[in-house]
């Protein structure tokens, strides 16, 4: 396929590939295959990895076609492959379709001439269940502290896994992502079918935001799909619509970016030079697990609002940051951890809020490393928020709903 001509790049098109082969070369910094912590998500883990193999791309197709099969599956549904466009075309020269798009893009396919589209430098980020034993052996390695690696240290969660980072099942959530000089490509991304509404797609752009502070990438290019529902959900995930005067201001011409039809340039700015967010661990102990979370400390104490008794508002369905034992409703935390014991002695939901539930043994809860500092919840215990010594604290109250 030939990329469409573009007047600023005429002039200086072999400097141009120059420059955008070098700074694509930023995301190879970080290490493939290796499990990353994202903070206030104790339920998902982050991973890089590669599907580049020029000796064989239909093998590297192959596997990424069974390793992210969603991925392909939310673009291609309904679209014209590439044997029938062929047979349509009678063999002659046709426009690429979106299946081959996909597979030059997740499989990173270079360009061979200046005037072909490139693919090279792609990346496949992906959102994978984390795994955490509920009824291990005393002698289980996977109840240890997790080691990192130098990027590792300086990406995800402040500390390092606690206990060490697992998962034993496929993806979830799938993004791929290029560098380019000073802002961050992505053209794809797709949440498996039958985990969608769960707060996933948010964990992959706040795992994209952490590559970018380490790279100290500072924009995001967006591909959406012109569609009013996924329009509206990337705006409301911090994504602007750019407009052309935008894109030539900032010298990134479409011909430098996977640009499809039906599609929508968006973008998201990232401030500079931007630190960690003030997480505060947080180690709950439940019989032999020991897990660190994270949580957001000191931004102010939630207020309390009344709500109607329940012989007057019904029965409604439960959500993250409602007490329905107390007659009162909590803000959720969006940015907090979430643990309960739901599915066994330590579960996660995707929500994002601070809460624990049900509780079938004493779970201790551990500000950081002081002892001073941790607590007992029993089978009847609940938590509610508490602002002490300018640090918000944990306490107990009488009540079989723990929020």
């Amino acid at each position: 396929p030939s990329a469409a001509p573009d007047a600023a790049m005429s002039t200086a098109r072999g400097d141009r590939r120059a420059k955008l082969d070098e700074s694509r070369s930023l995301l190879y910094k970080i290490p493939l295959n290796e499990l990353f912590e994202l903070p206030g998500r104790p339920h998902v883990v982050f991973q890089m990895r590669s599907y580049y193999n020029p000796t064989a791309p239909e093998d590297a197709v192959a596997a990424a076609r069974n390793d992210v099969p969603f991925l392909f599956k939310a673009f291609e549904t309904g679209q014209i492959g590439p044997k029938r466009m062929a047979k349509m075309h009678g063999g002659k020269a046709r426009v690429a379709t979106i299946h081959e798009y996909l597979d030059w893009t997740v499989t990173a396919q270079g360009a061979n001439e200046d005037d072909e589209l490139d693919f090279g430098g792609f990346r496949v980020l992906v959102i994978m269940p984390r795994y955490l034993p509920q009824y291990a052996p005393p002698d289980y390695l996977g109840l240890e502290e997790g080691k990192r690696s130098e990027v590792g240290a300086q990406l995800g969660a402040p500390l390092a896994p606690l206990p060490l980072l697992q998962t034993h099942s496929k993806p979830v959530c799938a993004a791929t992502i290029r560098s380019g000089p000073g802002y961050l490509e992505i053209p794809f991304v797709a949440t498996h079918e039958g985990k969608r509404g769960r707060g996933y797609c948010r964990c992959i752009v706040e795992a994209i935001e952490a590559l970018c502070r380490v790279l100290n990438v500072r924009k995001l290019m967006l591909c959406s799909t012109d569609d009013v529902a996924v329009k509206n959900t990337w705006q409301h995930l911090g994504f602007s619509f750019t407009q052309d005067e935008q894109m030539e201001e900032w010298d990134i011409p479409h011909s430098d970016l996977v640009y499809l039809q039906n599609t929508v340039q968006m973008h998201k700015d990232l401030l500079e030079n931007a630190p960690r967010p003030p997480w505060k661990p947080l180690v709950v102990k439940h019989g032999g697990l020991r897990i660190r979370m994270y949580a957001r400390i000191g931004e102010g104490r939630p207020l309390l609002l009344q709500r109607d008794p329940p012989s007057k508002r019904g029965r409604v369905p439960h959500k993250p940051g409602v007490s329905h034992g107390a007659g009162q409703m909590l803000p959720a935390h969006s940015t907090a951890t979430s643990f309960g014991t739901a599915n066994g002695p330590m579960a996660s939901e995707a929500s994002g809020g601070l809460s624990a539930s049900k509780c079938v043994s004493p779970m201790t809860m551990q500000w950081g490393d002081e002892p001073s500092s941790s607590l007992q919840v029993g089978p009847s215990g609940a938590l509610a928020d508490l602002e002490a010594e300018g640090r918000r604290a944990l306490t107990v109250k009488d009540d079989p709903m723990v929020e």
